[in-house]
């Protein structure tokens, strides 16, 4: 059996062999064809076709840091409650989920999308970052923020509203995005950049709407991902939205656990048993880190954040 298997290998190499050289001769004709309206010589037409060839190629597909996924289930299943974790690079080259796609209650992480709505419909000339609002008495509502303890009458331009919902997570603030932009608009926004979990059902602090916004962690990645890669409306909006969630005051959660001096771009939520954060680790590797939770406790939610986040910290390094 040994000759017959030697020669029917040496036959296939042969083919191969046939094939590629028929393959390089029709490039290399086609490519005499360009050079002689370039001036390029045979041997550089052929390189290039090699070139083309090599290029032609499908990137390999990145891996995910190894031991990353185990990392983050063990700490997930250590804690008390519900939760769901993303850790993807910022490039969008890999990703580790833990119930990436189960919606969650978003609390304020939900602003994320309605900041994209904003930048959306100023980017296309619906509304102007630099038009202005005055708040009304029926605008002020509680929660965090800081325009409620200014009262009403006070007026905002759109851009100084969208630094208070982000870095202050201001409920008024919020609102009055929600007023300007439509909440239907939110939702047809979030579809559009391929949100499929995040949905805007009410306005902040209206508990009597018996209704709540959703979000996943998967999904609240992807926008994370669309702005640091300057997708998110347009490089200048991405690089706007980006900077807003440099400077978030609420440093509680993901970054506890972050090495010491790490810069972490991000957005936070909190109600009752809800404990949210989500952002992108601005070091040598970027990448972007969410966690959502469901039924937990404070302490629970809040040291799952720090194991998950020393966890990713770890493996990416």
């Amino acid at each position: 059996m040994g000759a017959p298997v030697r020669a029917a290998g040496a036959w296939a190499a042969a083919m191969v062999a046939l094939i590629a050289l028929c393959l390089l001769a029709g490039c290399a004709s086609g490519q005499e064809k360009q050079g002689e309206a370039t001036g390029t010589t045979d041997v550089e037409a052929l390189v290039d076709c090699v070139d083309d060839a090599r290029g032609s190629e499908a990137a390999a597909p990145v891996s995910a840091p190894e031991g990353l996924r185990d990392a983050l289930e063990q700490a997930v299943e250590a804690h008390s409650g519900a939760y769901a974790v993303t850790c993807a690079s910022a490039d969008g080259s890999w990703s580790v989920d833990v119930n990436g796609d189960k919606p969650f209650v978003s609390a304020s992480i939900i602003k994320l999308a309605i900041l994209g709505t904003l930048l959306d419909q100023a980017q296309s000339g619906v509304l102007s970052l630099d038009g202005t609002v005055t708040v009304s008495p029926s605008d002020i509502v509680g929660g965090t923020g800081v325009i409620q303890a200014s009262g009403a009458g006070e007026s905002y331009t759109y851009r100084q509203l969208a630094a208070y919902m982000i870095q202050d997570s201001d409920n008024v603030a919020t609102n009055l995005i929600i007023d300007a932009v439509g909440m239907p608009a939110v939702n047809e926004y979030a579809s559009e950049i391929g949100l499929t979990q995040t949905v805007l059902n009410r306005r902040m602090m209206d508990f009597a709407a018996g209704d709540e916004n959703y979000t996943s962690a998967n999904d609240v990645a992807r926008m994370l991902q669309l702005i640091y890669q300057g997708k998110l409306v347009s490089p200048d909006m991405s690089e706007f939205a980006l900077d807003l969630l440099k400077g978030q005051h609420d440093d509680a959660g993901l970054l506890e656990g972050l090495p010491a001096g790490s810069v972490f771009a991000h957005k936070t939520g909190t109600l009752d048993g809800v404990f949210n954060d989500g952002g992108i680790v601005l070091d040598q590797n970027p990448y972007a880190i969410v966690m959502l939770s469901g039924d937990a406790e404070r302490s629970q939610a809040q040291a799952c954040m720090v194991d998950i986040a020393q966890a990713a910290d770890a493996a990416i390094g």
